[in-house]
């Protein structure tokens, strides 16, 4: 069954390739042409931006193997410039901590190294389609870390839970003293019994931490709505 976007159009959508490695990119192509489908090339990630500038893919493919930047580098800045348009990344392995850093760096779908044809053209489809499917175990292991977390927030005081809050607003301790009507010396203290039961060493580090954890603080890619849930071709 040829791949569909969702709108109805004349043309074959258009899926970019990048890979740092030319046959596995021709295998890509051989494989996303066969559900119907027009592949576009790139082996940098300089060409990669290039074509998705000049011919506004309606999906990406992107290899974990790419020569001149990671994946992981190449993702967010896809995003970034093709609002709207799916990103789906090619690992070696199925690792859930591997996914979870592709679905971080923007992807909303996997699919593996190893993976048949028709996995690379099922989870193509799904993702034109806006469609996901969850693999068990990433959606577990992202299950367990919040889980973890949201234990170590349990934790914290009602004070360190106000100093917290505004923290996370940037604000210098010596305006979170003024609003909380304490001492500089106080609010230090709270923020370093804060950072520790969350782990973390710095309030750098502490905004890192609520970007993995908190997902409600983090904003979609500028220009474009948020982007849809973490797609996994089966096998």
């Amino acid at each position: 069954m040829p791949l569909q976007t969702s709108s109805i159009t004349a043309r074959r959508p258009l899926v970019l390739i990048a890979s740092g490695s030319p046959a596995y990119a021709a295998g890509l192509a051989s494989f996303v042409e066969s559900g119907g489908v027009e592949a576009a090339v790139a082996h940098t990630a300089d060409a990669a931006l290039a074509l998705a500038e000049e011919r506004a893919p309606a999906a990406v493919l992107v290899d974990a193997n790419l020569g001149d930047a990671s994946a992981h580098e190449l993702v967010p800045e896809l995003c970034r410039r093709l609002p709207g348009a799916p990103v789906v990344v090619c690992l070696p392995d199925p690792a859930p901590e591997s996914q979870l850093a592709a679905l971080a760096a923007g992807a909303c779908a996997v699919v593996l190294h190893s993976g048949t044809r028709e996995a690379v053209v099922e989870a193509l489809r799904d993702v034109l389609r806006g469609q996901s499917r969850l693999d068990l175990e990433v959606v577990r292991a992202l299950a367990r870390g919040t889980r973890r977390e949201r234990l170590r927030t349990d934790s914290l005081t009602d004070q360190e839970r106000a100093v917290l809050r505004l923290m996370r607003q940037q604000l210098p301790y010596k305006e979170i003293a003024a609003h909380l009507g304490v001492s500089w010396h106080t609010v230090r203290s709270h923020a370093q019994s804060v950072l520790t039961k969350l782990g973390v060493h710095s309030r750098r580090e502490l905004r890192t931490w609520d970007a993995r954890f908190e997902p409600d603080t983090i904003a979609p890619p500028e220009g474009g709505a948020a982007r849809p849930p973490l797609a996994l071709a089966r096998g």
